[in-house]
């Protein structure tokens, strides 16, 4: 009788582990999330990301990486996507204000593919921002006029050198 009990007590004893990790990994994941803001918020207030803070060069080391701008390129070619052969007409509710800026659509695009011209860390929270805004200009027909104009201020923040020269 006791050796099943036994089992049952490490079995609960495992999933109470289980259930402890998970809550700290969620835990984590907040952190994390909480971090990249506050670093985001920084970066665009025109903080410099330099080795002296960590965090903010361990976020603009993440958000200029490779892997992010393939993700935000993949992102962005969808709403491309969605204008030629749109296959869930919810995706993007903004199809008027997009046609009307298809080009600068494509320039990010091409602009976050190419791996071979570096690009700001205020550029790319300025592109997250604009692509992963549900009720931004992409979403919201009542900022259709707003799409244009972010799409070239995202566009010139990527830029390395128009970061620098807008710094005083």
């Amino acid at each position: 009788m006791r050796r099943p009990l036994a089992i049952v007590r490490a079995k609960l004893r495992l999933t109470l582990r289980e259930v402890a990790g998970r809550a700290r990994r969620t835990l984590d994941r907040r952190a994390l999330r909480q971090q990249r803001a506050v670093a985001d918020q920084w970066l665009l207030w025109g903080a410099v990301p330099r080795a002296a803070s960590s965090l903010l060069a361990w976020r603009a080391q993440e958000l200029t990486s490779e892997r992010n701008r393939i993700i935000l390129a993949r992102h962005a070619r969808r709403f491309v996507a969605e204008l030629g052969d749109p296959r869930c007409r919810a995706y993007a509710v903004n199809r008027p204000a997009m046609r009307a800026h298809h080009r600068s659509l494509v320039e990010l695009v091409e602009r976050l593919e190419d791996g071979n011209r570096p690009v700001s860390p205020i550029g790319v929270v300025l592109t997250q921002r604009l692509l992963g805004d549900g009720a931004g200009p992409f979403f919201n027909a009542a900022r259709a006029d707003e799409l244009g104009p972010a799409l070239v201020a995202a566009l010139t923040a990527l830029e390395p050198l128009a970061v620098a020269d807008a710094t005083p």
